[in-house]
């Protein structure tokens, strides 16, 4: 077991801390939480936060499906946890108008749990890290062109055709950057042939870098998707492991924006 900027990583299994917050809170409350109610206020709460969290990034020029999975996808991460974690109390407060012993003492220990992946995770040095000026090939599913330094002052995404919760956001990816987001998709480890052969295969329209080994190790990254969030000076301000919602991907982007 490792711990690595991004998640806990678990041989194969790299978890994002969003992820792990999730599943020990989830599973923290249904251990301890043993009164009427309890299954009630932990639907209320999880409906809510990930309602919270991924409204704001729907867009109307995505499909409807697309959409949607940006609320059901759970490995999107995305969970605005204060306004669940309110309205869950309030489910349990309701019915009698008051709280037990047992439901405040469920409440505590939920929470300090789900705390936890805080406090396991290292510090961030790889925030203040600054995207290496490595040029590389640029792909699109019809030709290839010159090797480039990485364009900064956006987010940088690296990915592979092998990984499942990479393909599964790369409509929203390529969404946004048809729609002129400074959005930069970098694949590791993959040869031309097969990176382009997936994006006929898939109808995809986007461009993408190759190579991105090259940057990964020195970045820190562990597990794939991994989207950095880049400011125009090149410092990686911003993380998050795994596919994105619309709300995430927007949050990302106006950090790198906003960051001096």
């Amino acid at each position: 077991m490792n711990l690595g900027l991004d998640g806990l990583i678990l041989g194969p299994l790299n978890l994002s801390w969003q992820s792990l917050t999730l599943l020990l809170g989830v599973v923290t409350w249904l251990s301890v939480a043993r009164f009427a109610g309890a299954e009630r206020a932990l639907l209320v709460t999880l409906l809510v936060a990930r309602l919270w969290a991924a409204l704001p990034g729907l867009d109307g020029q995505r499909p409807v499906l697309e959409n949607l999975l940006d609320i059901v996808d759970i490995r999107r991460g995305g969970w605005a946890w204060l306004p669940g974690m309110l309205a869950g109390v309030l489910a349990l407060w309701w019915p009698a108008r008051r709280f037990s012993p047992l439901m405040m003492r469920a409440v505590a220990v939920t929470v300090v749990v789900a705390a936890l992946p805080g406090l396991l995770k290292p510090a961030p040095q790889g925030m203040q890290a600054s995207l290496p000026a490595t040029p590389l090939p640029r792909l699109s599913a019809l030709e290839s062109q010159a090797p480039a330094p990485l364009p900064t002052g956006g987010v940088v995404n690296f990915w592979a055709t092998w990984c499942g919760p990479c393909r599964a956001e790369l409509p929203l990816l390529e969404t946004r950057q048809e729609q002129g987001e400074k959005i930069q998709l970098v694949n590791v480890g993959e040869s031309d042939q097969t990176v382009k052969s997936f994006l006929k295969a898939n109808r995809l329209t986007l461009q993408t870098w190759m190579g991105g080994q090259a940057l990964s190790g020195p970045l820190g990254i562990t597990g794939f998707p991994t989207t950095l969030a880049v400011s125009r000076t090149g410092r990686v301000v911003g993380r998050h492991l795994g596919p994105l919602s619309g709300a995430q991907l927007q949050s990302l982007l106006d950090l790198a924006q906003e960051a001096p």
